[in-house]
């Protein structure tokens, strides 16, 4: 089963933004074929941000859920976060 993560940035982004995109490809990376990334930049993205009713940037939605929002994670959180989230 492939894990699917959405990640929220804005645009320009902030400096916690410019993080979470990084950490999502290092990750992206680490998991190829089981970790599924998507990335929501700006107004593209308002819809999407909309939909899952988040207040802030940056944010990570695992599988549908709300796991990071208003800050960049550690790699240990966001592990665990995946972990969770079935990775």
């Amino acid at each position: 089963m492939t894990v699917k993560m959405e990640v929220f940035s804005g645009d320009p982004p902030c400096p916690g933004c410019v993080a979470i995109l990084a950490l999502a490809d290092e990750f992206a990376a680490m998991h190829k074929g089981k970790l599924e990334v998507t990335k929501f930049i700006g107004e593209e993205a308002l819809a999407k941000f909309e939909e899952y009713k988040l207040g802030c940037v940056p944010a990570i939605v695992i599988n549908e859920k709300i796991r990071i929002e208003g800050m960049c994670p550690s790699r240990t959180t966001l592990a665990n976060a995946l972990r969770e989230g079935g990775l």
